[in-house]
């Protein structure tokens, strides 16, 4: 097993769109054939094409230390703190066993 040390985020996923069987024409401009790497936002949970043809950087948060999506990457640089969707989810959860029950049945 290889371990790339890079600060790319890689081996993660994969997306191929294939049409070089289709019976119809593209449109103009339409590559028959594309596949990349993605990752998962451990953020926001946003599934990421890796574009090949990208030159910035990707960011990696120093909080979590993964790689992030350019949205909450955005969040992150304007001062947002760190908090993975997993944090996110279990949060809400203790809200929601803290909060009294509201349901509009009424209990015998």
């Amino acid at each position: 097993m290889i371990i790339l040390n890079d600060d790319q985020p890689r081996g993660l996923g994969y997306f191929e769109v294939d049409h070089r069987k289709a019976h119809s024409e593209l449109p103009p401009g339409t590559n028959s054939h594309f596949e990349a790497d993605t990752y998962t936002c451990s953020h926001c949970q946003f599934v990421v094409i890796m574009n090949p043809d990208r030159k910035r950087e990707r960011y990696k948060c120093s909080g979590c230390n993964h790689h992030v999506c350019d949205g909450c990457a955005a969040k992150r640089v304007a001062g947002e703190a760190c908090k993975t969707y997993a944090e996110y989810v279990e949060e809400r959860l203790e809200q929601a066993l803290r909060q009294p029950e509201t349901s509009p049945l009424i209990k015998p």
